[in-house]
């Protein structure tokens, strides 16, 4: 069997990661995200035993384009590509995520969750479906440090609507956080590796 433990499968993840955070700041400055990207970020929330690290994506690289383009921009852009909120988003939900991993109470918690969404979901990602998603955010990881503290326009974050598909958004990405460790992620490797991610990202993006 082939090892997940490759700078593609750790690339995908990481993309995974940088999805997610794009998308709060999306929501917490403008209300709105793209709804293709929020999707493809939710779906891997519910894709719990794939045999592939892709197939917690859809299958493909496509449902997370976003975050590879805005991975690459944050490792090898210049100065004004980069966006220093969502390095600092992503670092703490990577941190996040790594405690949430070491807590085995919360892991269960999250799978007990995650399974009654995986019963009730349908084809997509209605209202109700992504309340539940926040829920299961607020109530079993919500409490653990560090916390992650989305900055915007406070008519956004107090929009229970918008506020449940932020919490949503960072569930999917310690969803990706976990994947990442899994498959060999550690935070020196952010530094050493980061040509070799926006090298993967790239290849990723042209498929």
């Amino acid at each position: 069997m082939a090892t997940i433990r490759t700078t593609e499968n750790q690339a995908l993840a990481l993309a995974g990661i940088f999805q997610s955070v794009h998308l709060c700041k999306s929501l917490a400055t403008t209300g709105y995200c793209d709804e293709d990207e929020l999707n493809g970020t939710l779906r891997s929330i519910l894709t719990l035993n794939a045999e592939r690290v892709i197939d917690a994506y859809g299958g493909s690289p496509r449902s997370i384009n976003r975050g590879l383009r805005v991975m690459k921009n944050q490792f090898i852009g210049t100065g004004e590509a980069r966006d220093l909120d969502l390095a600092r988003y992503a670092l703490s939900l990577i941190q996040l995520g790594t405690n949430v991993k070491a807590d085995a109470r919360t892991v269960e918690q999250l799978r007990i969750g995650i399974s009654k969404v995986q019963l009730a979901e349908s084809d997509g990602f209605d209202e109700d479906t992504i309340s539940m998603l926040a829920d299961i955010y607020r109530t079993s990881i919500s409490h653990l440090s560090p916390r992650i503290m989305v900055s915007g326009d406070p008519g956004f974050l107090n929009d229970e609507r918008v506020a449940s598909k932020i919490r949503a958004a960072l569930l999917g990405g310690i969803r990706s956080v976990v994947l990442w460790r899994q498959c060999g992620g550690s935070r020196p490797k952010l530094v050493m590796q980061r040509a070799q991610y926006a090298k993967d990202a790239e290849n990723l993006l042209l498929n």
